[in-house]
Order: structure tokens, then sequence, then C-alpha cells
């Protein structure tokens, strides 16, 4: 019987692929098996190089396991390589939740290159100061590198990628791959300078990635969960210095709880409690040494820094933060926050003002940094801006402006019960408020 599809079939299968346009193209499994496999197999014939001429006498031994140094050096170069390659694609391929047929041949043309180091590395041993062996080898490893590159930046525009892996390790991820395939190319011309500063500039690549990666890691076993009870306080002072990652501060703080977080690389707090209020002080602890640079290529390092704060909202708050360097998300609608203080240079803040019935006051002071306040759309607002370098962005319906160009306030502002006073003052800096 001839095979045939019915009209209300072909919808059906239209409607369906419609519903899920997430549909992978490809197993990731298999990919996952395939790249294992290969990899695993280039490992293995990497040593097959290393192996005496036959008919070595006992005397003659220890001169012959002498003359086999450079392919023993150039195994050891070529598995950190081969091994660094399978951790990374690794790492990526993890990321990766769904898959294409382009997916699928960047993945190819990686593993094709992965298959040629072994020859490669072979020719690297038997002529360790060939312009042309170091050549081969050189370019095989680049290859390798940038078609990775290729496949992770393809998984990104594609949105392959798993969409809550943090944008800033997608990042580093890429400088990574240019960075170890930009070094290689470099070492081809040095080459032609003097052969042995070439493998030490193999061998401190290698120490590099591995050095910041550890640094890295010690930076995330920092990260530190702490709770500060609530306590008799009636009322508390908070004031939060961040300077580098991601600052979240939300109300979301159990009944019994003033404060708790998530403080990626550590914290330093004071707390002092006087009758019925709280003083807490939070900041970042000072990190000496190589702790104290940034790695942008490391793996995760972007969200090390990050921190994540839930805020008591059934006492007042007066609320102040410093920010630097990283970016801010305060959703605060749910707190009362009288009085709330920003300071913020080279960063980007957002934040929600208090949805509640009250006065809160907002003092901004900005330096070359982007604020968007949301102001709750019943509460009405009065502005001022201190300084002409502040470029203002409000909405005009809301905030007529006053005779004063940098002034702006609600018609109904007397008498509304929700209040706010914003004041801006800084340089150089964006501020819009809707």
């Amino acid at each position: 019987m001839p095979y045939s599809v019915s009209k209300d079939d072909m919808k059906k299968s239209v409607s369906s692929s419609e519903s899920n346009p997430t549909e992978s193209l490809v197993h990731m499994s298999r990919l996952n098996n395939l790249s294992d496999g290969v990899f695993a197999i280039a490992l293995t014939l990497l040593a097959f190089d290393i192996r005496l001429p036959e008919g070595v006498l006992i005397g003659d031994l220890p001169k012959n396991l002498l003359e086999l140094s450079p392919k023993f050096i150039v195994y050891l170069i070529s598995f950190v390589v081969i091994g660094g390659a399978w951790g990374a694609q690794q790492r990526m391929l993890s990321q990766i939740k769904r898959g294409d047929g382009l997916l699928v041949w960047f993945n190819l043309f990686s593993l094709l290159f992965v298959g040629l180091l072994p020859a490669s590395a072979a020719l690297l041993g038997r002529y360790p100061k060939a312009f042309v062996a170091i050549t081969c080898f050189a370019l095989d490893v680049a290859l390798i590198q940038l078609t990775t590159l290729w496949l992770w930046r393809h998984a990104n525009r594609q949105g392959l990628i798993d969409p809550m892996l943090d944008p800033r390790v997608v990042m580093s991820i890429g400088r990574r791959l240019t960075l170890s395939t930009v070094i290689f190319m470099l070492s081809i011309p040095l080459a032609l300078w003097n052969i042995w500063i070439t493998y030490l500039f193999w061998v401190g690549l290698f120490i590099l990635l591995f050095t910041t990666d550890w640094l890295s890691w010690q930076l995330a076993a920092r990260k530190q969960q702490t709770t500060f009870p609530l306590g008799h306080a009636k009322r508390a002072n908070i004031h939060v210095q961040h300077k580098e990652g991601l600052l979240r501060i939300d109300s979301q703080a159990a009944e019994n709880i003033l404060l708790d977080g998530v403080f990626g690389g550590g914290l330093e707090s004071h707390v002092d409690r006087s009758k019925d209020a709280a003083n807490i002080q939070l900041r970042d602890p000072d990190r000496q040494g190589l702790l104290s640079w940034k790695y942008p290529w490391s793996w995760g390092s972007g969200n090390v820094l990050d921190w994540t704060l839930h805020v008591n909202g059934q006492i007042p708050l007066a609320l102040e933060i410093e920010n630097s360097s990283g970016a801010s998300t305060l959703e605060l609608g749910s707190l009362q926050i009288p009085d709330l203080k920003i300071r913020s240079s080279s960063s980007k803040t957002e934040v929600s003002l208090p949805d509640r019935t009250g006065h809160t006051t907002v003092n901004i002071e900005t330096d070359t940094a982007f604020f968007v306040i949301h102001v709750p759309p019943k509460t009405a607002a009065s502005i001022h801006v201190d300084s002409v370098t502040v470029q203002v962005e409000v909405d005009l319906d809301r905030f007529p402006m006053l005779e004063n160009e940098r002034e702006y306030k609600s018609a109904n502002y007397k008498s509304a019960r929700k209040q706010v006073d914003i004041r801006i003052k800084g340089t150089m800096s964006s501020v819009e408020i809707v």
C-alpha cells in the first residue's frame, strides 16, 4: 500500500514543529562521545613515537634515553595541549543545550586538527630545531583553538548555549581561546629569531592559564553566605561597599532575618546594635598580591565576585550603597527606605524605588556611570539635577519640567501619599527616570 499523509496530519506536524522552536537537530550526548573518542585516541598515539631503536645494548641505554628527551618534552607539551583542548571542549559542550548542523561541522573541524596533532608532534620530536616542524606544530595547535572558538561563537549567536550561563563567562571563554590562538601564531615568527624562546613561550602560556585558573578558583572558594538576624531592631542603617561584579538587592529576607546574602570573593562586615537600631557595614575584603588582579580569560571569572543580598521589609531602613566597576540591580519596591544614598562610578545601576506610603529621599552621586530609576506608578516624584554634565532622560508625562530645566515634579506631588525626592549630582553620566 502506498504511503500517504493527510492534510490534518501535515497541519499537526507543522504545528508541532512551530510549538517547539528549540528542538535539537543533533544529540549532544553523541557529539560528546565522538569528541571523547577522538581525544582519547590522540592522547594514546602521542606516546607511540617515544621508543628506543632496536638492538640497543645495555651499556648504551643511558645515552639513547637521553637522546629521547626532545621527544619526551614534545610529548609533554602535546599532552597538555590535547588535555587542555579536551577540558575546554567538555566545558563548552556541557553549556550547549542543543545543537544544529553547523555546530556538528565546527566540532568536526576542531577534531580534524586534534587528530593531526600526534603526527605534527612526532615531526617536531624528530626535528625539534627545524623551523618547518615548529611551524607545523604551532599552526596545528592554533587551528584547534581557532575552530573551537568558531564553534563557541556559533553556539552563542544561534542561542544554543544555556540561557542561564553568565554572559561574562561566555565572553571569558572566547577571550581564552583567542589568547591561545594568538600566542601560538606569534610563536611561528618567534622561532626565526630563537627556537628555544619559542618553547619557553609555549610553556609560559600553559603556566599563565593554569595559574590564572587556580587564582580564579581561590577567589570562588572565598564565596560565603552570611545571615544577620533581625533581633529587637526597629530600624536599621545598612552601608554596602561593593567594588566589582554584580550587586543584587531585594526584599526576600525571612521574617526574623534583617539581612542575608551570598558574597562572592568573601566579606568584611561590622555590626553595631544599640537599643532598637542595627547598623551594618558590608565591604569587599582586601585582596593582595595576584588575587587582586583581573584575569579576563579565566574560566568562570565573571561571577566569582557577585553579591546577592536579601533585606527585610518590615522595618525602616537607611540604605547607602557604593559600587564601582560592576553593575547593580536594586529591587527595593517592598522595602521601607526613607533615606537612600547611591554613589556609583564606572558602572550601571538599575533601581526600582520603594512602593510604600510615605516619603523617600534619594541622593545619587555618579561619575561616568549609567542609571535607570523606576518610580512606581502611583508614586509622585520631585527630581533635581545639580550638574549639567549629567544627561537626564525623564518621563515628562509623569514628571513635567519646571521653569528650571534641571527640575521635574509630579503635578500631584504635595497631595500624594507616596512621595520620592530624587537629587542627582555627578559628572559625565547618564540617568533615565521612568
